[in-house]
């Protein structure tokens, strides 16, 4: 039952992947607004 040794050592891209998942969901959020300010302004 030994797994890959490769899955064990991941600490640097432990480091980035919460930020490009932080600036995932902001960017995905503006979008959502926008699309919503989109729709209020021509009134579906």
């Amino acid at each position: 039952m030994s797994k890959p040794a490769r899955l064990y050592p991941k600490e640097e891209p432990l480091d980035v992947k919460p930020r490009l998942i932080w600036i995932g969901s902001f960017i995905f959020a503006i979008v959502i607004g926008w699309i919503g300010i989109a729709t209020a302004t021509v009134g579906i």
